[in-house]
């Protein structure tokens, strides 16, 4: 039954497709998209804050088992308590900042998967189901909303054949969980909008808070939901915003046990990781941009550029055309709306702007919706030049469009592979002109996976001194792994941002569990350098290094530009 006032208004007279038809093409894309992630998530590295994640992941499921062997005693404040719950639960805020619930999502799948899987991958299950699903989703709304399976299946193709997604759905850290969460709730308000289910509103409630439990941008969710209610069901919107509240704000509260026992310490830290982010360790994160260096953010152009030059050209056609199709208005306009949400907040002084298109990414569901609308609009303008004894032809007219359109683009998936967040358009002259350009041409740190780590073990001594840079972390947590030597002894000198330019030694030390650690003394010659291709993040050796054109030891390389760098010093 709909609360008062729930008048169950269509606001669309769009026909979905059979329910049959969508059923399949969805499960369809899901298994592709399983499969996908499955075949490939050993191709790709570690990339930033997932070393860290992981170790939070595994306090979080020691607290669990605490937890369970205190109700199993009958003394649950054993570990219901505040210093029990932050030791677990606030492992230095300064470095994870965000809500835990992509922790608990990926710690899960580490512990049901981990005898199936390596260490990693098993860590990665969460964030490929909800890439697998976000693929679904994406075919399965736009076949609704617009009422076209073609539309649909070029929306899934979209997400399938944006490189920078699909590298995305291997990487356990939170941008793809918050995109997930994002466009899975608002396709739920959407169609709750359209046909009044009750089950969509309180489902679109959960994902929200599901969203904010991610991170803190998905706070930017909210005013999306209102306003759409607002314009599209005033009558009702009051109502429904405040089932949407309470729905959020039940799951939000619910993942994050710093809440139960601490609610203002848990607000404060929320908060303060969106909005004093600047302030913190974040706040010396270096981007190049254009041949200029920028800490924190770039100029206010940033996200847009981004935007334009790392999707293919052909979905960027199709996308454009999807704009242009005057009968399918309503789910345009939403989905413009949530893309204009995200990007008007990057305009804000305090918010970030750098790794790539990484901290927008929620944005990019939503075009691959105008990218298949696009398809279906390309596919009816071209059937409606054919003479209308040809008209039965238009399942061949719609197979050559979408052949056009997503041979292109998946040929630079495989083509860039496993490197696909190093791939740019003709806009900017492919890799090539991006790195001519000034831009970054790679800066997650994926790029040192399983082949890189090999080579490196064959190449380095297992007694030598290695200058790991801003790779650090993640050798460090390689060789807890062993998939680095530990006989590397890997040592670091970093600039300190203070006035004095003070130094930061650390080391990665520690038996059985290996992690940085500060010591006082200075760092050790190293014997070997190891250089990732993100000039921002450069210290004074690898830009003597460069500057020196010194020849490196060993290098890896997409079409020719340099990603990563080894270096022989002794």
């Amino acid at each position: 039954m709909n609360p008062p006032g729930i008048d169950g208004m269509k606001v669309n007279s769009v026909t979905s497709p059979p329910r049959g038809a969508v059923s399949a093409m969805a499960l369809a894309f899901f298994i592709v998209a399983m499969v996908a992630m499955f075949a490939t998530q050993r191709d790709y590295g570690v990339v930033s804050d997932v070393s860290n994640y992981f170790f939070n992941s595994i306090r979080q499921l020691a607290w669990f088992e605490d937890l369970w062997q205190a109700l199993l005693d009958g003394q649950p404040s054993a570990a219901l308590n505040r210093e029990s719950v932050l030791e677990h639960w606030r492992v230095d805020p300064a470095r994870i900042p965000h809500p835990p619930l992509s922790r608990e999502i990926s710690g899960l799948s580490w512990l049901l998967f981990r005898d199936v899987f390596d260490t990693v991958g098993a860590y990665r299950v969460g964030v490929m189901l909800a890439y697998a699903a976000l693929t679904a989703a994406c075919a399965t709304f736009t076949a609704n909303s617009s009422g076209s399976i073609t539309a649909g299946v070029g929306a899934g193709l979209t997400v399938l054949t944006m490189p920078v997604l699909f590298a995305h759905g291997h990487f356990a850290h939170t941008d793809l969980f918050l995109a997930a969460f994002w466009f899975a709730s608002a396709s739920c308000l959407y169609r709750w909008v359209e046909d009044s289910r009750p089950a969509m509103l309180f489902t679109a409630g959960l994902l929200l808070g599901a969203a904010l439990a991610t991170k803190f941008t998905g706070l930017l969710l909210a005013p999306v939901l209102g306003l759409w209610l607002v314009l599209r069901r005033p009558r009702d919107a009051a109502w429904a915003i405040l089932i949407l509240a309470v729905c959020a704000a039940a799951v939000f509260f619910l993942s994050n046990p710093v809440l139960w026992v601490d609610p203002k310490l848990g607000i404060a830290d929320y908060f303060g990781a969106g909005l004093e982010r600047a302030e913190g360790i974040g706040g010396r994160i270096q981007t190049q941009y254009f041949g200029q260096f920028y800490t924190y953010r770039g100029p206010w152009h940033y996200p847009f550029v981004w935007t334009a030059i790392v999707i293919p050209p052909t979905l960027l056609l199709s996308i454009v055309a999807g704009l242009f199709d005057r009968r399918r208005w309503g789910v345009i306009g939403f989905c413009l709306l949530n893309a204009a949400v995200l990007y008007a907040a990057l305009l804000m002084p305090s918010a970030p702007m750098h790794d790539g298109v990484r901290l927008f990414l929620a944005a990019f569901p939503f075009f691959a919706v105008l990218s298949g609308i696009g398809v279906a609009f390309l596919a009816d303008r071209l059937g409606q030049l054919l003479p209308s004894n040809y008209r039965p032809k238009m399942p061949l007219v719609t197979a050559v469009v979408l052949l056009a359109l997503f041979l292109p683009a998946a040929g630079a998936v495989v083509r860039t592979h496993p490197y696909q967040l190093s791939y740019f358009n003709l806009l900017i002259g492919g890799i090539h002109g991006a790195a001519e350009k000034g831009l970054e041409v790679t800066n997650l740190k994926e790029v040192l996976n399983d082949e890189a780590l090999e080579d490196l073990s064959a190449l380095i001594p297992d007694d030598a001194v290695l200058d790991a840079g801003f790779l650090f972390e993640e050798i460090c947590f390689y060789q807890n792994l062993d998939r680095a030597p530990r006989g590397w002894s890997v040592e670091v000198e970093w600039p300190r941002s203070d006035p004095v330019g003070s130094k930061l030694n650390l080391i990665c030390a520690g038996d059985p569990v290996r992690a940085p650690a500060a010591v006082d003394r200075p760092s050790g010659t190293p014997d070997f350098l190891l250089v990732l291709n993100r000039k921002a993040m450069w210290r004074p050796m690898e830009l003597a290094i460069n500057g020196q054109n010194a020849q490196p030891y060993y290098q890896v390389k997409l079409d020719g530009v340099p990603l990563l760098s080894l270096y022989r010093l002794q």
